[in-house]
């Protein structure tokens, strides 16, 4: 039988009353008018000047963009042309506004406001703002540089430790395991620099709260500057954004922060008196000596997981290694040596050493040795954790490579951190931070959807909540919002939470 190929009719049907595709954003007004970010912005940031939009309506506006999806500043015309979008946001600022507020907002501008959210060209150059043309003479290829921000990027950034704060004070914790990597973010930008594996990038260092799971602090770095260039001043901010309630700090590092002066800050409890030792586990770098330690050491341990209930033996297997570098060695002031954990894993048949026909180190990304005609693949993490069993912190050491490589993952994949919009180095960092902002408070809002949300990413909630279909109504004198029953019923659930938050005073 012939198939019928008919397309479904299209009809155009006249309708003023206002519709939106982004129904699933009115929580994050919600919550960002709860957690009093409008009032935070404006006695924090002063980039615009005395007309024109306000610094919390640009904030807002960007923050928006990255989790409706968008990724370049253009894509603010797409929010702009939601028109029941548009009325939600009006909505919002006439209901953080009294009516003077409001006309002392409409009167900075010269004529009537046309748009509800800002144009590119504005956003562009509010973050051009922040950036510092006297900083560039000293961005060089080969020489690591990192520019100081100037003081409308420090504002900004404050905005992330203040929401950081406010989560705190709705979900305290007293311990604070920070994770720090960095990450490269690729760009076709003549002005970026080349990094490491030979094309133009960023490369930002982030320090990831693993008990809030949030990023506390985020440095924006070019793509030539190491992971390990001036590690312990990074983690001495990071620090200075903890809220006060923090009590105690542990900090998982791999091997750009195995330093000798990073490894005597975080022991040295002078450096900071309000959490005494830094408690850590640090990837370190395979040198001569310490592979040949490793190498002598015989009492090697099958290293296990847990899997339902048991305790499955694994390929890799641990050893303590007694090992003191000669840098360590000098420093007087530390009590006890640092403890050093060795894991060797048994390479592959394709890989091991079969007839004298095997690959050398240079061909190999990882650090090998060989014993007894049997290669492995070779690792070391080394702490100042010196009671606590050797199996369960290596598994806790691993615990970082997952959750910060997701983070960055969703830094350039489901935020607006892998698409940076400018040739200048202080208006990427601004944009970077404004991402951090955003990711955070989707996290916060994630936290008061109920359960089976805490792990899921940014894709099924602009699938099940942001990207869901409404209708604004007028209802007593009112625009009401009509949605899906299934999202409804969502909007409830956050709504109620919402309510059940409770603040600490500022």
């Amino acid at each position: 039988m012939p198939r019928n190929t008919s397309l479904l009719p299209i009809e155009i049907v006249a309708d003023d009353t206002p519709t939106t595709s982004h129904a699933g954003l009115l929580p994050y007004f919600d919550l960002w008018r709860r957690l009093g970010m409008p009032e935070c912005v404006d006695s924090g940031v002063s980039i615009c000047g005395q007309q024109g939009w306000l610094d919390r309506q640009i904030v807002l506006s960007v923050a928006l963009l990255n989790l409706a999806g968008g990724d370049c500043v253009t894509d603010m015309d797409g929010l702009e042309s939601d028109a029941g979008l548009r009325e939600m946001l009006y909505a919002f600022e006439r209901s953080t506004w009294n009516a003077r507020e409001r006309k002392a907002v409409a009167a900075r501008f010269r004529s009537s406001r046309s748009r509800a959210f800002p144009a590119a060209t504005q956003i562009s150059a509010f973050l051009e703002a922040c950036h510092d043309e006297s900083q560039e003479s000293a961005r060089l290829s080969g020489k690591a540089f990192i520019p100081a921000a100037n003081d409308h990027l420090k504002s900004l950034r404050s905005l992330n430790t203040a929401l950081v704060d406010r989560l705190q004070s709705c979900d305290p914790k007293t311990v604070a395991t920070l994770d720090g990597d960095a990450t490269l973010v690729e760009t076709a930008t003549k002005t970026a620099l080349f990094c490491y594996e030979g094309h133009r990038a960023y490369q930002p260092y982030n320090v990831w709260w693993a008990e809030q799971q949030v990023v506390l602090h985020s440095e924006f770095r070019d793509g030539n500057v190491p992971a390990g260039h001036e590690v312990t001043r990074v983690m001495k901010e990071a620090l200075n954004c903890l809220p006060e309630t923090v009590t105690q700090v542990f900090v998982r590092q791999d091997t750009a922060a195995y330093q000798t002066d990073f490894l005597a800050w975080c022991e040295r409890e002078r450096e900071h008196p309000k959490y005494g030792r830094l408690l850590f586990t640090i990837s370190a770098d395979i040198s001569r000596e310490l592979r040949q330690a490793i190498e002598k050491e015989t009492e090697w341990k099958p290293l296990t997981r847990a899997v339902r209930g048991e305790s499955p033996q694994v390929k890799r297997e641990y050893a303590e290694i007694v090992f003191v570098p000669g840098a360590q060695a000098v420093l007087s002031d530390i009590r006890e040596p640092f403890r050093y954990i060795a894991i060797r894993e048994r390479m592959s048949a394709q890989l091991s050493l079969l007839e004298g026909d095997a690959p050398d180190q240079s061909q190999l990304p990882f650090p090998t040795m060989t014993v007894d005609k049997v290669r492995y693949k070779v690792h070391a993490i080394v702490t100042n954790r010196r009671e606590d069993d050797a199996q369960e912190l290596i598994r806790w050491h691993y615990e970082r490579c997952g959750k910060s490589e997701e983070a960055h993952s969703m830094m350039k994949g489901d935020f607006a951190g892998g698409q940076l919009p400018s040739a200048k180095f202080g208006a990427n960092a601004a944009w970077w931070a404004l991402m951090i902002l955003s990711m955070n408070l989707q996290r916060m809002l994630r936290g008061l959807m109920g359960e089976g949300w805490g792990k899921k990413r940014m894709k099924a909630v602009r699938f099940a909540l942001i990207n869901t279909p409404g209708r604004f109504v007028r209802h007593a004198r009112q625009f009401c919002l009509r949605v899906p029953e299934t999202v409804a019923k969502l909007l409830h659930q956050i709504r109620t939470s919402l309510g059940r938050m409770v603040l600490a005073p500022a």
